[in-house]
């Protein structure tokens, strides 16, 4: 049974809710400020996971070519509709919801290089203490965004679940051909999209998170290619 999985998963929703239930508690201002923490905590955890990296150079062109391909498909642009769509035949109010911010958390919770490393960890060797720790933080990330957007952010733990699921699914093949450079390297550049999503809730920089989350699925590739090259 996939404790860790589950219990991030459940960790999302708790804190979605319990954050819906306080939010009329706070101001505006504490509302900004806790999302603008939240941000440049999440640029640290990117920077973090970046100086794990075995070799930059595949990190980079798979960021350059997953961007691409996610720009051609406009992948943002989908995911952003779909998630409207399904929110408005929920009985939720969607008046104080920022989609941008929203499909921003729903990427932090889906798609962070650390909970799908934590997820192919655990499929892997059963060991549920990197979710687990995951758990901890995106329980108060869930709560701190609920403040604001109310309970659309409980949901974002039902994508978060199948992608999880997925990821669970696929690990014991996928593991047994990775090598601790290539793991790193993925940690990596999840740590990059780690660091635009933080920029991005931070209203620094608004980079196109979903269109550049295909730089996962390439990275791995271009890191083994790299390391029979040089």
């Amino acid at each position: 049974m996939p404790i860790g999985l589950l219990s991030n998963c459940g960790a999302v929703f708790a804190g979605g809710l319990i954050g819906t239930a306080c939010g009329k508690y706070l101001t505006e201002r504490m509302k900004e400020v806790l999302t603008v923490v939240f941000g440049l905590s999440a640029v640290a955890n990117g920077v973090v996971s970046i100086i794990k990296v075995g070799a930059m150079p595949p990190v980079i062109m798979a960021m350059i070519v997953g961007t691409f391909f996610g720009e051609l498909l406009q992948l943002e642009r989908r995911v952003r509709g779909g998630l409207f769509g399904a929110l408005e035949r929920l009985p939720i109010s969607t008046e104080r919801i920022d989609m941008d911010e929203y499909v921003t958390i729903v990427a932090i919770f889906c798609a962070s290089g650390f909970g799908i490393y934590g997820v192919l960890m655990e499929g892997m060797s059963g060991d549920p203490s990197l979710l687990l720790s995951k758990s901890v933080m995106d329980l108060f990330t869930a709560l701190i965004f609920a403040g604001a957007m109310g309970a659309a952010v409980s949901l974002a733990a039902i994508p978060q679940l199948i992608v999880f699921l997925i990821v669970f699914g696929l690990a014991k093949l996928v593991v047994p051909l990775t090598t601790p450079e290539l793991l790193n390297d993925f940690m990596a550049c999840g740590g990059i999209l780690t660091v635009a999503a933080g920029l991005r809730v931070s209203k620094i920089k608004d980079s196109p998170l979903i269109n550049m989350l295909p730089a996962l699925i390439f990275v791995m590739p271009f890191s083994s290619l790299w390391g029979m090259i040089f």
